[in-house]
């Protein structure tokens, strides 16, 4: 099996037909478990990778077709593909959330909203697959993240990820928001970014190679200070 493109926080490999996911890092016991139910929970709703085999190390899932949304953006296609986003953010927060969540989030602490939704927890083009000729979602991958909470936080998150690494593509956010149906506050967006980059931060300071991740989540958090829209 080939380490797969696009995978930074664990170890994933794939032969064309199954990928092998092995959990790395703080919480990996958690996260596991989180994806698993997810996945699970999901399969009826949304378009996820079908699960085909569980060990106690790692999820062996049916190999997805599609293109990288990230890949996509690079070519010229972050209209098409973000207003995709923003409908597909749409779905997953029509799924009622399940009850009792699996383990709750191994990212956000304090109390979950009255209104809560189901939160991906990583959302964006970074974690989607795409049919690259009707750009319909061919699959949201990595839902190791996921957690009952505010409905922002997703939509901010892809944003938060296209100002991270497609800043040429900034104004294409308009679609983003377009297909969802809404465009909250920038103060809302913002702290929803600065809420999610100061967790990641939380969760490097505990893994085997701190140094690295802490600085650059602390530049991130600056980077994000500084945005004004």
């Amino acid at each position: 099996m080939q380490s797969l493109r696009h995978g930074y926080t664990n170890d994933t490999r794939g032969d064309g037909s199954v990928v092998v996911k092995r959990y790395e890092g703080p919480d990996q016991v958690v996260r596991h478990r989180t994806e698993q139910a997810m996945l699970t929970h999901l399969s009826h709703h949304l378009p996820v990778p079908r699960l085909v085999r569980t060990t106690d190390a790692a999820l062996h899932m049916e190999h997805v077709a599609g293109v990288h949304g990230q890949e996509l953006i690079d070519a010229g296609q972050a209209t098409r593909v973000l207003r995709s986003c923003g409908e597909m953010l749409r779905r997953i927060q029509s799924v009622a959330v399940p009850t009792p969540f699996p383990e709750g989030s191994v990212l956000l602490e304090g109390s979950v909203p009255a209104d809560a939704v189901l939160v991906h927890g990583d959302y964006g083009p970074n974690n989607m697959l795409f049919d690259p000729d009707t750009f319909d979602v061919t699959a949201v991958l990595d839902w190791e993240w996921a957690h009952a909470g505010d409905i922002v936080e997703d939509l901010a998150w892809c944003e938060w990820i296209v100002r991270t690494h497609h800043s040429p593509d900034v104004a294409a956010l308009d679609e983003l928001f377009a297909a969802y149906g809404h465009r909250p506050s920038w103060t809302e967006r913002q702290d929803a970014m600065l809420a999610k980059c100061r967790a990641m931060l939380a969760l490097v300071e505990r893994g085997d190679q701190a140094r690295a991740g802490v600085r650059r989540w602390q530049q991130r958090i600056a980077v994000t200070l500084s945005w004004t829209e």
